[in-house]
């Protein structure tokens, strides 16, 4: 609120708040003074001089008059360059206009300080953010060109939303707050609903799932990643990770965990060929279990046959998935061969006994 100082008409000052100053009418004032128009004064009528007269009663020298003059001429000036000048916010009223800063150490009298200093809100925040303590309570939050991934009320909220799924999931957010975790998703721009469904992932892989154990072995295994019994913490936490990658590896220790209870050791290649076919964890525990099976037996009968080819689990997917005809060929053969030295080997039996004369081939 601004002031403007007027002399009156008995030579006094009087000095009047007014919301919205107007300089033409503090000029008019300061004019009629120097014109020596004063209301009231002997010899002057509406700013027309009718005759010489002495200074009024209020003044008792012409100094007087001049310091009073000068005194007009300063508050005068001051009023002019102070009208525009909004209130100073208390750091109360500037807590709820920015509820960010509060219980954020000194970044409320930054915010205080700067604003005093300049009047602008603009100045404050960006002495704020320039602060020393703003990246430890907003880790992450800026780029490294110095831009923001989001302000600071998202930032809130997306630290939130972490927390709240680590809660659903029964993991304590404040260890891996403490650990820099969540700080590191937003770094990684890893938003909250891409982090949910990695959680949920990564649970009904490592927690949900009756080959658990299996699973993370795999992964630990192939993905270089040691797994602790959180394996969620791990998995999904990891900010250089993206779902489908995540997604991707877990589907692919599923595979290889229902590999390995067969003694079947599949590859991290064997794997996503699989899952690229449509292969899901159901399906390939039919898979290896017929494949274990055929496995052990095209290898008996071969070694029976005095054969060099050794079977494996290869051979047996490109059979039985992508219906390879080399691979069926080759496993085809081996079947041949023994179903015809039984044959064989029924018809001799027969002859000796009497039964049948010759021998007989199906």
């Amino acid at each position: 609120m601004a002031q403007v100082t007027v002399y009156t008409a008995d030579g006094q000052f009087s000095t009047t708040a007014n919301d919205t100053p107007r300089e033409g009418e503090a000029r008019s004032e300061l004019e009629r003074l120097l014109a020596g128009d004063i209301p009231g004064r002997e010899g002057y009528v509406g700013g027309t001089q009718t005759a010489p007269s002495s200074l009024p009663e209020s003044f008792t020298s012409n100094q007087d008059f001049f310091g009073k003059l000068e005194d007009v001429m300063s508050n005068f000036g001051n009023n002019l360059s102070n009208q525009n000048i909004e209130d100073v916010a208390t750091p109360e009223q500037i807590e709820d206009l920015v509820p960010w800063l509060a219980g954020k150490g000194s970044l409320l009298q930054t915010y205080t300080d700067q604003y005093i200093e300049t009047g602008s809100a603009d100045f404050a925040i960006a002495a704020v953010r320039q602060s020393d303590e703003y990246g430890s309570f907003y880790p992450g939050i800026t780029r490294n060109d110095g831009s923001l991934r989001m302000s600071e009320t998202q930032y809130e909220q997306t630290r939130e939303g972490f927390f709240r799924i680590l809660l659903e999931n029964g993991l304590n957010p404040t260890v891996f707050d403490n650990a820099g975790k969540v700080s590191q998703l937003i770094q990684g721009d890893v938003s909250v609903a891409e982090f949910k469904t990695r959680v949920e992932q990564s649970r009904r892989a490592f927690k949900d799932n009756p080959i658990a154990d299996q699973i993370k072995e795999y992964y630990s295994a192939n993905f270089n990643v040691e797994l602790s019994n959180d394996a969620l913490f791990t998995a999904a936490l990891d900010p250089e990770m993206s779902i489908g990658i995540l997604t991707n590896q877990i589907d692919q220790a599923e595979l290889g965990a229902e590999a390995a209870l067969r003694n079947l050791d599949l590859s991290t290649t064997q794997a996503q060929r699989l899952i690229q076919a449509g292969i899901t964890q159901e399906g390939s525990s039919r898979l290896f279990a017929r494949g274990a099976d055929a496995i052990g037996q095209l290898n008996k009968i071969s070694r029976m046959q005095n054969r060099q080819t050794v079977i494996g689990l290869t051979d047996v997917i490109d059979a039985q998935v992508y219906q390879d005809p080399g691979a069926i060929r080759e496993q085809g053969q081996i079947l041949a061969q023994q179903q015809s030295a039984s044959s064989m080997a029924t018809g001799a039996a027969r002859l000796q006994s009497g039964e049948v004369k010759g021998l007989t081939e199906s």
